[in-house]
């Protein structure tokens, strides 16, 4: 018996009420910005950092989910991702390379998944040292999957995938 079906449930975007709170804080910047209209530079400062938390509530909650384990046409595990131009679906032989990293910044440390695929026209099997020139670099950070890191990487290896844990 297949259970292969169980690896396409796995999906992660950015958690939903972090993305009502952005809304909320730019309806909040937008009300204030109407309300000091007197000052035309809290005015036009308020009013742009609002419609800027607006757009970026949108965007955190309408591109869902922005990364899935799922299976390609052929019933291989594919990775899909989603972005404002819609969902691409990547399967095990166009990704070259999954890396778990973290870094220092600004005294604490912050992780980041980093997929490369190769671009529709590379050639899937080449063999050269080092990086690739024909792939597309994607990176995703807790807030864009809203879980830890290194869970998800786990589950991509569940799923089939290469994941090079690069974290210090």
């Amino acid at each position: 018996m297949d259970n292969s079906a169980h690896l396409s449930t796995q999906a992660w975007a950015t958690p939903r009420p972090a993305g009502i709170a952005l809304a909320i804080g730019g309806v909040i910047l937008l009300v204030a910005a109407v309300m000091t209209a007197s000052d035309p530079a809290g005015l036009v400062l308020m009013g742009v950092a609002g419609i800027l938390l607006m757009a970026f509530a949108t965007y955190a909650l309408t591109v869902r989910p922005r990364l899935a384990t799922t299976l390609d046409d052929d019933g291989q595990p594919a990775i899909a991702i989603r972005t404002i131009g819609g969902t691409h679906v990547y399967p095990r032989d166009r990704i070259d390379r999954i890396r778990l990293l973290d870094f220092r910044r600004i005294g604490r440390r912050t992780g980041q998944i980093e997929l490369d695929v190769l671009q529709a026209d590379a050639p899937a099997a080449v063999e050269i040292d080092g990086p690739r020139d024909d792939t597309r670099l994607i990176v995703f950070s807790r807030w864009d999957l809203g879980t830890d890191l290194g869970d998800v990487a786990e589950a991509l290896r569940r799923a089939g995938f290469v994941v090079e844990d690069q974290r210090r």
